[in-house]
């Protein structure tokens, strides 16, 4: 078939298209039926649906099939034409101007919400100050200036030396994330349910700080080591930046090196280094792998996504839970080990998720309330 030909046929089928009441003839009985389909109201309303809720990411996983040599049609070819133009936006155009758009309900869960800046400041004495965007205040503590703004908790020393050391301790709840920065300049970003012990100031020769949950760490490079403690050893570093993953009910602790060097050093007095993209694994039965990774896949959390890869959907369930403040129940244990992979913002709608992992898998989830119950 030849192009000017094909052009003349897309051209009488927008004719038909945008001029309703003026009806030409065609010889082509099949294109004629494109025709009457796309002047249906019903019709298109149907296809957009079906282009919604089209599945890629189930889609990309199946076989792919070794191309074959086919022959399409004339009237396909302009059937094709007129779906490139659906894809740009024009047919939709101007379906939209001849119909008014319908309105459907979208299934929201008003328990649920993404996690925010949120944390709880507990001072060495005692006292408990609740933090968030809104925050905005200035305390003294120990000859160190405590800001607390928009940004997070920042320390300032003086320049009068402090009477001593003390701790504070940031509490960062389920549903919550916080940003601090150390009276060494160290910036610290908390994850949901996190707890960090650290100094009002430093002014001994090491420079400590204890972490339960997960924490992004931009260490202040001096000439003081700088101590990260953790429940399974501690990390030890002069200027770097890493990631540490320490929840107390996780099988493993997880420390990731984005740039620097740094020193982990176990129970049993055994130091590894770890150099750039490489990651340790401290498991409970003791034992420990060091592997080099994409380090995007653990500190993207920092970055206010979620990045998958090939991981079980109960370590991925694991994260929601706390980010979302919901807690998870599985009816097939099978479920659990199910593998997915994607990137998603932190701040999406819970039924995101819940899509995603029933369209490209055969698991059933059900929300109630704030529980989210896994079947298959």
């Amino acid at each position: 078939m030849e192009w000017n030909s094909l052009f003349d046929k897309s051209e009488w089928l927008f004719r038909q298209i945008l001029n309703r009441e003026e009806k030409v003839p065609h010889e082509d009985s099949r294109l004629k039926d494109i025709a009457q389909k796309l002047s249906d109201s019903q019709y298109l309303h149907k296809k957009i649906e079906e282009q919604e809720r089209f599945d890629y990411l189930k889609a990309y996983h199946k076989n792919i099939v070794p191309p074959k040599k086919i022959i399409i049609p004339s009237y396909l070819k302009v059937a094709c034409i007129l779906l490139l133009l659906i894809g740009s936006g024009t047919l939709l155009y101007i379906w939209q101007k001849q119909y008014p758009p319908q309105y459907y309900n979208e299934t929201y869960f008003a328990d649920i919400h993404p996690g925010k800046q949120q944390a709880l400041l507990i001072t060495h004495d005692g006292r408990k100050v609740k933090l968030n965007r809104d925050s905005g205040q200035i305390i003294r503590q120990n000859e160190t200036i405590i800001q607390i703004d928009t940004t997070g908790l920042h320390y300032n020393p003086s320049s009068q030396v402090p009477t001593g050391i003390i701790y504070n301790t940031l509490v960062v709840p389920r549903g919550g994330e916080f940003f601090l920065t150390l009276s060494d300049g160290t910036k610290v970003w908390l994850n949901s349910d996190s707890r960090l012990e650290y100094p009002v100031n430093f002014v001994d020769s090491v420079r400590e700080v204890t972490i339960s949950g997960e924490a992004y760490f931009e260490v202040n490079h001096t000439n003081t080591p700088f101590i990260v403690k953790t429940n399974k050893g501690n990390i030890r570093v002069l200027g770097t930046e890493f990631n540490v993953n320490n929840y107390p009910e996780s099988r493993e602790t997880v420390t990731t090196l984005i740039n620097g060097k740094i020193a982990y050093c176990l129970p049993d007095g055994q130091q590894l280094i770890l150099t750039p993209n490489q990651q340790i694994i401290i498991r409970t039965n003791g034992q420990t792998e060091i592997r080099t990774i994409d380090t995007q896949y653990a500190t993207s959390w920092k970055n206010g996504m979620f990045l998958f890869q090939e991981m079980r959907l109960e370590d991925i369930m694991n994260q929601l839970e706390r980010w979302y403040d919901i807690h998870v129940f599985y009816t097939h244990e099978r479920a659990k080990n199910l593998h997915f992979s994607g990137d998603l913002s932190r701040f999406k709608n819970i039924n995101t998720f819940i899509e995603m992992f029933e369209k490209s898998s055969d698991v059933k989830i059900e929300v109630q309330g704030k529980n989210l119950i896994i079947g298959m």
